[in-house]
């Protein structure tokens, strides 16, 4: 008898939150298409109920993984733990803060509509599925969900500032991405799969034998600077001045924050949960750029006359203390620092991602 076909199963609770950002974005438009003109500020509103919504369902999921303990999703493509909810919950408060500062900015302007707010969510959805990623690949399609929304809304603003900053960002971003992506293929080539699970079980079979490790030695060495780029860590932090300043407040709030977020829990992943075996090779690297993202964020940041480009390089300061948390996760398991590295970083990005926001809706209410 032929074999019959077992579709996987689908826990739709747990990917319930991902659902209400991708439902939220396209009703928004579709149903912005085939009504008339919105009152001002309920786009606002309803993304960021939206967003609230997500992460309060993440919240409800965060409670049950803790009795459940962690599992994957969808063939094992987002991991289904509290990491994952964690970074999803920061990221859809950040969110919704977000959409309440773009109402107070685009109110009045020809920015005004639905299709910023579908942008946010948009960006926001692919910055989860990096925090939940179980696979390489799949991490890299959250964060070209997450780039591409970012570049449309870098260069919404119609100033010449505007699509500098717009165009910079796409070129130097999808320089990133490919060479992010050009890691990912060098350690699929040493490790044989792009699944976390399986380059670690890889790694741990084959932990007493003599190997080459060159292919996952150079694509950890692109891998490092495509995050890099992504996290702002100097000395690849080129763009994050002019991007800032030129791109809307509001949009510089939502770089800051949840970029930033989505990119350090995409680190944690790539580094402290894919390649434990390797952290001899990549600590030093973390360590080097840590202290200079904190000396040259720190120093250039002093010396800047215009608001945002200073938020810049405190951004690239932030990475700094930030990096040290991913670094001291890296520590062997047992070591005492290895758990709390972790959590230093994690607690450091919710906070963070939050009040970053705050202070962009200072620089937006003060410039209006």
């Amino acid at each position: 008898m032929p074999a019959q076909y077992m579709p996987p199963s689908i826990d739709w609770f747990a990917l319930s939150p991902y659902l209400v950002m991708v439902v939220g974005a396209l009703g928004m438009l579709v149903v912005g298409a085939l009504t008339p003109r919105w009152p001002s500020g309920l786009h606002s509103l309803v993304s960021a109920v939206t967003a609230g919504t997500a992460g309060l369902l993440a919240v409800f999921i965060w409670d049950d993984v803790s009795e459940s303990g962690p599992a994957t999703l969808v063939g094992g493509a987002l991991a289904h733990d509290a990491f994952a909810q964690f970074v999803t919950v920061a990221i859809c408060a950040a969110t919704a803060l977000v959409a309440l500062v773009t109402d107070a900015e685009v109110r009045g302007t020809v920015l005004e509509g639905p299709e910023v707010h579908a942008l946010l969510l948009t960006a926001a959805t692919g910055a989860m599925v990096m925090g939940a990623s179980n696979d390489l690949i799949v991490l890299f399609l959250g964060l070209e969900t997450l780039s591409l929304a970012l570049y449309v809304l870098a260069a919404s603003e119609r100033t010449a500032a505007g699509q500098e900053a717009g165009m910079k960002y796409f070129i130097l971003g999808g320089l990133a991405s490919a060479v992010l992506l050009y890691g990912i293929a060098l350690l699929y080539g040493g490790a044989r799969s792009t699944n976390i699970g399986e380059i670690v079980a890889h790694f741990q079979s084959t932990v007493a034998l003599e190997r080459n490790d060159s292919l996952v030695l150079a694509g950890l060495a692109l891998l490092t600077v495509g995050l890099g780029f992504k996290v702002a860590a100097a000395p690849f932090h080129v763009w994050s001045p002019d991007v800032y300043q030129g791109a809307p407040t509001h949009v510089t709030a939502f770089m800051a924050s949840v970029g930033k977020a989505a990119a350090f829990a995409a680190m944690l992943r790539v580094l402290v949960v894919a390649l434990p075996f390797h952290r001899d090779d990549w600590r030093p690297v973390i360590w080097v750029l840590a202290v200079a993202s904190l000396v040259i964020g720190s120093t250039l940041a002093v010396a800047q006359t215009d608001v945002k480009r200073m938020l810049a390089f405190s951004s690239v300061s932030h990475a700094g203390f930030l990096l040290v948390g991913v670094e001291a996760a890296g520590h062997h398991a047992g070591e005492s620092d290895a758990g709390e590295g972790l959590a230093s970083v994690l607690i450091y990005l919710g906070l963070y991602s939050v009040l970053v926001v705050g202070t962009f809706a200072v620089v937006a209410v003060v410039a209006r």
